[in-house]
């Protein structure tokens, strides 16, 4: 009777050491996740549409695009999937008005988001704007040829390699992002309808870094 009271209080010890054990974990997981931890590393896909809008004063022509943008899904092996799910939806981009310099059939077309236009809202109250001091600035890649993606049309839609970077900054003083500066750089491809020039859709896979920046810096 004894021997079996003794087992009865080791195993009772035994419980409460794994319950004591695993609540320690779950608060020391709480803590983790309240914590701000920086930089701010994300990986959003967006999905643009736009149409040509005006010119610049310097004659560039002006497109007005914007989308919604989702927690990017990936593989074990870092492969990225292009899975755009409504409930993974974390921002949208409004607004962006993105030049074009140089002949559309260069084999590289600079392109330039003009200064603060870029917006990007993310669901939990952070807005980011482009520049930061450092121009959202990418090129249109022709020389590589057309991206074989399902947009591929031979008799209209021609998606071209995109990429490049950009300055960003937070201004709603909302969310996690908050009061932060950083970068965003993106890989994607713009879908040029060689058919109606005044239209432009595409995609991009963007990494979005940010941090506080130094106390008494001033941000352009």
């Amino acid at each position: 009777m004894q021997t079996a009271q003794k087992f009865q209080n080791i195993i009772l010890s035994a419980a409460l050491g794994i319950s004591l054990a695993y609540a320690g974990v779950i608060q020391a997981k709480g803590e983790l996740a309240n914590q701000r931890v920086e930089p701010v590393e994300l990986l959003v896909k967006f999905n643009i549409t736009g149409q040509f809008t005006g010119m610049t004063a310097e004659g560039l022509p002006i497109y007005t695009v914007g989308g919604p943008g989702f927690a990017a899904i990936t593989t074990p092996s870092a492969e990225i999937l292009d899975l755009a799910l409504p409930r993974f939806k974390v921002a949208t981009l409004d607004g962006a008005q993105i030049t074009f310099s140089g002949a559309s059939t260069d084999p590289i077309v600079p392109f330039t988001c003009l200064p603060g236009s870029c917006q990007i809202t993310f669901t939990d109250g952070s807005v980011l704007v482009s520049d930061a001091g450092v121009p959202l600035e990418g090129r249109a890649i022709n020389m590589w040829g057309p991206v074989m993606s399902p947009d591929y049309d031979p008799n209209g839609i021609y998606p071209t390699r995109i990429l490049g970077c950009g300055g960003l900054k937070e201004i709603a003083g909302k969310g996690k992002l908050a009061g932060m500066v950083g970068s965003i750089c993106f890989n994607g491809v713009l879908n040029f309808n060689v058919n109606d020039l005044s239209v432009l859709t595409g995609g991009s896979n963007c990494t979005i870094t940010m941090h506080t920046p130094a106390e008494g810096i001033s941000i352009p």
